[in-house]
């Protein structure tokens, strides 16, 4: 029998899950991949940062969503994989992104995720992440 504790646990992280699943539609990453112009199935150097994919995956996003797959460049050249990363990557960070923008993590948008993805674990807090989030949110709504 499981203790009650680990039920919680695995109760919370599923909730987690559908949350970011309702958001992360395939509409959701269209927007993403559109933003993210530039990306390709291959990998480039950026401000000395290797990145890869349509998504602009850097090697440190890739680590940070537990290495998915059997390594970054096969995992980021997987559509599958790649987004998969960008789901478990946005679970993980969801809730300081909500608490920094003094939301509930059912409220979060696609542009509030693309923030995390620009910004990193605090990057809902950066203005310099709001362009993002505006212009992904835009294609949302059209």
């Amino acid at each position: 029998m499981m203790p009650k504790i680990h039920t919680v646990c695995l109760v919370l992280m599923v909730s987690l899950e559908l949350v970011a699943s309702e958001v992360l539609t395939e509409e959701c990453f269209s927007c993403i991949r559109q933003y993210k112009t530039g990306g390709s199935d291959i990998c480039n150097i950026r401000r000395g940062e290797t990145y890869c994919s349509r998504y602009i995956i850097t090697e440190g996003f890739w680590e940070a969503c537990g290495s998915l797959g059997s390594g970054f460049v096969k995992c980021t050249s997987d559509d599958w994989c790649a987004r998969r990363c960008m789901k478990v990557y946005f679970n993980r960070f969801a809730s300081q992104c909500a608490k920094d923008l003094k939301k509930e993590t059912y409220q979060l948008t696609c542009g509030d995720y693309i923030r995390m993805h620009n910004g990193g674990l605090h990057g809902c807090a950066q203005g310099s992440t709001m362009d993002a989030a505006k212009k992904v949110d835009h294609c949302m709504a059209n």
